[in-house]
């Protein structure tokens, strides 16, 4: 066994469609999939299954001949000339519809889109597209009018179960405060499924649940909303964060929550509060694409520290 199949992660990855985590409604869709399988796009949230289902798909149900590519790396014009059309444009060779899925699709160029938009019709004889992404908004709407949509969100409660699951496979036991604590686990990090399971790992070593920083980044984002509240400089509340990085293991993610929250439950004019949680959204949404995600938060502390002068 490889160190990457010893990650949780992966070793716990759904094999067929009946490990996924799906509403009944969406699992009776995707098992009746036949050759006539329309064009379609999986989206949500970062950690939901998107990809696991797309080539469950074709491997499991369809088992046809498919093509994988990830659109975030290759997002232009050349991508889909060189690759998706030359694909297409040869029937398979058992006579059964080819598959393109587009992993990421969301990446894709505007111009890398709209050529996508007359490949999808004018190939469809041969081939169809499964796509996934994160931001349904950045794909253009003659696109997502082609296809049948699905916005993946594992149930909160099967989650929760799955880790139960997992951590008796694992030989971890639990007691009722740490079923508990697994609970408030499970909840903060919905529907993200693979960051759940992700520190799960990390916080089940020596056999044993422990989430050792839940409180860690509660106190941390506490210090920096009294800091912010008391005028202190956005520069000082800075040195905050980073003296105190390996404390919430940089999970700024978590840390954008814990003071969404402080914020939410403040006692502030409705209108500030607002003002200043939509600063938070915003920066949060940044978060997902930036290269420097401490810098990122710096930068909306100063945003805050600006909403509030």
């Amino acid at each position: 066994m490889s160190k990457y199949d010893s990650l949780w992660v992966e070793k716990y990855r759904p094999k067929t469609l009946k490990d996924l985590i799906l509403n009944d409604e969406n699992r009776t869709f995707f098992s009746s999939l036949n050759d006539e399988i329309p064009h379609i796009m999986l989206w949500g949230n970062a950690g939901t299954g998107k990809t696991t289902l797309a080539k469950l798909i074709v491997n499991d149900i369809l088992k046809c001949q498919y093509l994988y590519i990830n659109a975030s790396d290759e997002n232009g014009v050349d991508t889909i000339r060189n690759k998706v059309i030359s694909f297409s444009q040869v029937k398979s060779f058992d006579g059964k519809k080819k598959i393109i899925i587009l992993d990421e699709s969301d990446g894709l160029t505007n111009e890398g889109q709209r050529i996508l938009r007359n490949v999808m019709e004018e190939y469809a004889e041969n081939a169809r597209f499964i796509l996934t992404a994160n931001y349904f908004n950045r794909i253009i709407e003659p696109i997502r009018s082609r296809c049948i949509l699905f916005n993946l969100k594992p149930d909160l409660e099967e989650s929760y179960l799955r880790c139960i699951h997992i951590l008796q496979q694992e030989n971890v036991t639990l007691d009722d405060n740490q079923r508990e604590d697994l609970k408030k686990f499970v909840e903060k990090r919905h529907p993200d499924l693979r960051r759940i399971i992700n520190d799960l790992q990390k916080f089940s070593l020596d056999k044993n649940f422990e989430a050792s920083n839940k409180n860690n980044i509660l106190s941390i984002s506490t210090k920096i909303v009294k800091a912010l509240l008391n005028k202190e400089s956005s520069l000082s509340v800075r040195k905050i964060v980073i003296e105190n990085e390996s404390a919430f293991d940089s999970n700024y993610q978590l840390l954008y929550k814990e003071i969404f929250d402080l914020i939410y439950n403040s006692k502030f004019e409705e209108k500030r509060k607002k003002n200043l949680l939509l600063e938070l959204g915003e920066y949060m949404y940044r978060d997902t694409f930036v290269l420097d995600h401490e810098i990122n938060f710096f930068c909306c502390l100063m945003a805050i520290e600006n909403s509030l002068n």
